[in-house]
């Protein structure tokens, strides 16, 4: 075996490791994920995961395979992690914008 076939296996390896202990699935099932979103971010649907994987989008709340939604790229996951914290705030400043209170 070459060296680089070496290390893409153990890459591959690590990486089975991780999505398992971190969120339940396996490789194939991160695999079907992708295929399920036609292979790119469904948010942005620009990225395709080819030079950095796709992140791993879960519930932090749950644990284990019920936690996952999908596959982010980073940037839609970091843009997504902070609309749910800001969310409640989000909706109340659209439903009762300090503005309204002022220009009657």
């Amino acid at each position: 075996m070459s060296p680089q076939a070496t290390s893409t296996a153990r890459t591959d390896k690590a990486r089975a490791y991780r999505l398992m202990h971190r969120y339940g699935i396996t490789l194939e099932e991160y695999d079907a994920i992708k295929a399920e979103q036609g292979g790119v971010c469904p948010l942005c649907r620009r990225a395709k995961g080819i030079s950095r994987p796709l992140q791993v989008d879960h519930d932090h709340k749950k644990k284990g395979k019920r936690a996952v939604r999908g596959l982010l790229c980073g940037r839609c996951n970091n843009r997504l992690g902070w609309a749910e914290a800001h969310l409640d705030d989000i909706l109340e400043y659209l439903r009762n914008p300090p503005a309204r209170k002022v220009l009657k």
